[in-house]
């Protein structure tokens, strides 16, 4: 895997880092936060299903073997899981007006194995 493919992915998770640990007073609320139900939810599916998806690109592009590819998609995706599970901590714990949310921990695990069911389609896909 080139060193180089994993930039995006750090970059993703260096804006997705200062975007969760926002103070709650700076979190923007826009018409989509009031109109839109469960719309941080929905940010956060997307959230981390573009940050395992990003870590994933790089076994994807690789030599690796099948098996290889498959376990690099479970790591990284369980891995998004406990980042999730952490940043509610760090919320809850260590960021002014922001709480921890179970909500959250789900939404960031259904981003997290969307990714890993994609990335499996398209390493079956190429395959065949």
């Amino acid at each position: 895997m080139k060193k180089l493919h994993f930039l995006p992915g750090f970059i993703f998770l260096g804006i997705s880092l200062f975007l969760l640990t926002l103070p709650g007073s700076s979190v923007p609320s826009g018409w989509f936060f009031i109109h839109i139900p469960q719309f941080d939810k929905i940010v956060h599916i997307g959230m981390f299903g573009m940050l395992c998806i990003l870590f994933h690109f790089p076994a994807f592009t690789s030599p690796l073997s099948g098996s290889q590819k498959t376990a690099w998609y479970w790591l990284i995706s369980l891995a998004g899981i406990v980042y999730g599970v952490a940043m509610e901590f760090v919320q809850r714990d260590l960021v002014a007006n922001r709480s921890f949310e179970g909500a959250d921990i789900l939404a960031d695990m259904v981003g997290s194995l969307g990714a890993l069911a994609i990335s499996l389609s398209f390493k079956r896909q190429k395959q065949a």
